[in-house]
């Protein structure tokens, strides 16, 4: 990932990839990937969920495609580990 590039802006790439990879429409998501991100920001893997491994550390599950800004990825991780 380039250093000038959000995580915000990163998914939407990786989003655009993986939808194309799985013939995926506006309407209709066949990808069923999601991004894994540590309560810190760190992405931890981006994949289906039966491919994930979890972690050691408190993290969030952000279902692709992604389109929102770097401050609504960072409200979603925290709402998603706040508790924790």
């Amino acid at each position: 990932m380039e250093v000038s590039m959000s995580l915000a802006q990163y998914l939407k790439q990786r989003s655009k990839e993986i939808c194309a990879d799985n013939e995926c429409t506006e309407d209709e998501h066949n990808c069923g990937s999601y991004a894994y991100i540590a309560k810190g920001g760190d992405l931890l893997g981006i994949c289906i969920p039966d491919y994930f491994q979890g972690s050691g550390e408190p993290y969030a599950a952000i279902p692709l495609p992604w389109s929102g800004t770097q401050a609504e990825l960072d409200d979603e991780v925290a709402e998603q580990t706040w508790d924790e």
